[in-house]
């Protein structure tokens, strides 16, 4: 069987400092740098590709790693944010939270597979597309009437006689995959969730979600390889959830100009843009260094890369950054490289850090006791207390 293969006008091979320089180089292209960190929840997201959105503290923390103050981080928690940012199910059929255009290519990129998913649990239920089109047309016509509603309330609406809470939570479930329904957590702090779902016609009446699944391939294939190249075919399959043939055929549809990068961080080739790879190297020494962050859980940067990880783990073991169901945890990283981990105690409100054997100078603890202080103040802003 053939293997199909991007078309490449060169290669280039990267020894180690230059690989190191590069990690950080792109790094502080979103932000993980002190003197290149931005201003709006939305330039995040934008840089980053996404804001990973499983776990409730993931967006917060992600932004709150990359602006330029925590007032930033606090911004997703107001209308201006949640009109700029979508929250979709899309890449590896995950939450994230995307800028409006990045959103409709990651949903018209990944559809086929979610619905597909929606559909067998409507089958294996034993529900008819008959009674599910009747359900999402009430779901409708409820949303419009009302507006956005909680899951639970658009259930007790509609459960009835004909309509059982399965079925209905198996229409909202189709209607949000196919992008009818958005959801939104408009919660005011990270540590909640207040679920609910309103009509995407009505929230973002600009938005073009029925891009074709290759225009939005190639479109999400595009903005992949320039946040994150270079990176392997393994790697974009790892986060997209999309298969090797549909990368290439993306990637060899494009305009862009490729190059291959052969390194130290995975056995197989890497894939960049030119124009990005001349940008590096045009770069200035002090562009090389990105100092120390405190990443989110399933932080974008990390989560991005799944056979090229030794960028960030280098000889550590994979289970010191990641959990046992393959979670990046959140991380402590000095110039691109995994030192340690930290965690938000609840009870006591504060920051805990556990630093990698071999990795505790006495100049990195203080500089990471530093930063531990400051990610707590702001968790601490951005925090509802529990009943």
């Amino acid at each position: 069987m053939i293997v199909p293969q991007p078309a490449t006008s060169s290669s280039y091979s990267l020894g180690a400092h230059e690989e190191k320089k590069l990690w950080n180089w792109l790094l502080r292209r979103q932000g993980l740098s002190d003197d290149t960190k931005l201003g709006s929840a939305l330039a995040v997201a934008q840089a980053a590709l996404g804001l990973h959105a499983a776990r409730l503290s993931s967006p917060f923390a992600t932004v709150l790693a990359r602006g330029v103050a925590p007032t930033v981080a606090l911004s997703l928690f107001t209308a201006d944010s949640r009109a700029d940012l979508m929250t979709i199910r899309c890449m590896r059929k995950t939450l994230h939270t995307l800028p409006l255009p990045l959103a409709a290519a990651a949903h018209g990129a990944t559809v086929h597979f979610r619905v597909r998913d929606a559909l067998r649990a409507v089958g294996k239920a034993g529900l008819s597309a008959r009674s599910m089109a009747r359900i999402a047309a009430s779901i409708v016509r409820l949303l419009t009437e009302d507006g956005a509603l909680f899951h639970r309330d658009i259930e007790a609406r509609l459960v009835g006689n004909r309509t059982t809470t399965v079925a209905v939570r198996l229409a909202l479930k189709l209607s949000w995959e196919q992008g009818v329904l958005t959801y939104i957590n408009d919660a005011r702090g990270w540590n909640r969730a207040n679920r609910t779902f309103a009509l995407t016609s009505v929230l973002y009446p600009d938005l073009d979600m029925a891009l074709s699944r290759g225009s939005a391939t190639r479109q999400l294939v595009r903005e992949y390889f320039d946040r994150y190249g270079p990176a392997s075919l393994r790697d974009a399959m790892w986060w997209s959830g999309l298969s090797r043939s549909a990368i290439v055929t993306a990637m060899n549809e494009s305009e862009n100009d490729v190059i291959v990068v052969h390194g130290s961080w995975c056995d197989a080739p890497m894939y960049m843009y030119r124009d990005r790879f001349e940008e590096f190297q045009r770069a200035r020494a002090a562009e090389h260094w990105s100092g120390v962050n405190f990443l989110a859980h399933e932080d974008v940067a990390l989560k991005a890369y799944f056979e090229s990880r030794r960028r960030y783990l280098g000889q550590l073991p994979p289970r010191r950054a990641f959990n046992q169901i393959g979670e990046v945890l959140p991380t402590v990283v000095q110039d691109g490289h995994v030192v340690g981990t930290w965690a938000w105690d609840a009870k006591h409100r504060v920051v805990r850090v556990s630093m990698t054997h071999g990795f505790s100078s006495a100049r990195l603890r203080r500089q990471v006791a530093l930063r531990a202080r400051s990610v707590t103040e702001a968790l601490r802003l951005g925090y509802l207390p529990t009943r």
